[in-house]
């Protein structure tokens, strides 16, 4: 079959432009069932139109491949219907250009001709490797994952299952691992001899744990970024974000957490260290929010029986730390009768050690990279 490649100029239209976001936007929902698609459609049309609050950090440039031959993206939809789609994005002083976004039919040879015209520009750039999946940020979005494909959970990535191998097949390679344990709930008869003793010994030395206060979300959020933004500044792919950005993404975490699970360390008055978990709503808040979901998120955070996961971190200068929270969050759980999934871990992380003996079965995910 034949295909065209389409991308937008900065002399295109406003018709034109309207026309290629909306064929952009439309793929996924051909791709993926209601129930299971995350695509996040207003944050999309955002970052396509520069309107996203981390459009000021990057340079972003949208690619559709369509059957046929087609000029524009005002060809018509039925005789040139899209067959993938992807992002690419520069960041100023990076040598790295970042293709995200990408969705693709089962068609390999539409995303060769994807990867191909995307790798053609980042190469005449001057850029030095493409790396991906990443949703033009760090921030926004990145991984791809390679199995477990019939469960998600709340800020899972999610994918077709083929993606990343035809990624593969089109010369990327893998350049960072990733898993997602999933946990039992646990009972008093499981050994937590050794994190009950960190716990202890965290109390001893001053520290005190505490749940997330109602009516403090703000105060906490603006504490919490301060501290993740100089602990994750060496992951893969991380950029520099302000306070007000971050607050901007997950300041509408308050509507959805557990206050009871989200844990904050504090010593002498300061911050050590925060443990965030979140109900698992499945994909009901990671997409576009729908009001026939509200009941069933109200349900699920009022009786909640699996949690995720999201955010650990602990300041260097309070290390041991983390298996006090492990302690923590295990008893609360256990009151609660709940499991939960320890998520998105970084291959050779250490926060891998907290609650193995529950693990029932495990999700990996990979990020891919390819030199130029």
């Amino acid at each position: 079959m034949m295909y065209s490649v389409l991308t937008l100029t900065g002399t295109a239209a406003a018709a034109e432009r309207e026309a290629f976001y909306e064929r952009f936007l439309a793929l996924p929902k051909r791709l993926y069932p209601r129930r299971y698609r995350t695509q996040d459609t207003k944050a999309e049309r955002a970052v396509l139109a520069g309107t996203h609050p981390l459009s000021g950090e990057f340079t972003v440039f949208p690619y559709l491949v369509v059957a046929g031959a087609a000029d524009t993206a005002t060809a018509d939809v039925k005789r040139n219907p899209t067959i993938a789609r992807c992002i690419l994005t520069y960041y100023p002083d990076d040598p790295a250009a970042y293709v995200g976004f990408f969705e693709s039919y089962c068609d390999k040879d539409a995303c060769r001709a994807l990867l191909s015209a995307v790798e053609e520009k980042a190469r005449a750039d001057g850029k030095e490797k493409l790396v991906g999946p990443l949703d033009a940020s760090f921030w926004i979005g990145y991984r791809f994952k390679t199995g477990n494909f019939k469960e998600h959970f709340t800020g899972e990535p999610d994918n077709l299952p083929f993606y990343a191998d035809f990624w593969e097949d089109c010369g990327f390679t893998v350049s960072e691992r990733y898993y997602s344990n999933y946990l039992r709930s646990p009972t008093a008869a499981d050994p937590s001899e050794k994190w009950e003793k960190r716990l202890q010994k965290a109390l001893e030395r001053g520290y005190e744990i505490r749940s997330l206060e109602r009516g403090k979300f703000d105060e906490a959020l603006r504490d919490i970024y301060r501290m993740l933004v100089r602990l994750y500044a060496k992951f893969p792919a991380f950029k520099l974000i302000t306070e007000k950005q971050f607050v901007a993404l997950f300041g509408s975490l308050k509507y959805v957490v557990d206050y009871d699970c989200v844990l904050l360390g504090y010593k002498d008055g300061a911050l050590a260290g925060f443990f965030v978990c979140v109900p698992n709503y499945g994909t009901r808040v990671d997409g576009d929010l729908s009001l026939r979901d509200l009941p069933a998120i109200l349900r699920i955070r009022r009786d909640c029986k699996e949690y995720v996961i999201l955010y650990i971190g602990v300041d260097r200068k309070h290390l041991g730390l983390g298996g006090a929270f492990a302690q923590t969050i295990r008893e609360i759980g256990q009151n609660k009768g709940a499991g939960s999934i320890a998520a998105l871990i970084h291959e050779g992380n250490s926060s891998g050690v907290f609650f193995r003996e529950l693990t029932t079965h495990t999700a990996h995910y990979v990020l891919l990279e390819k030199a130029l």
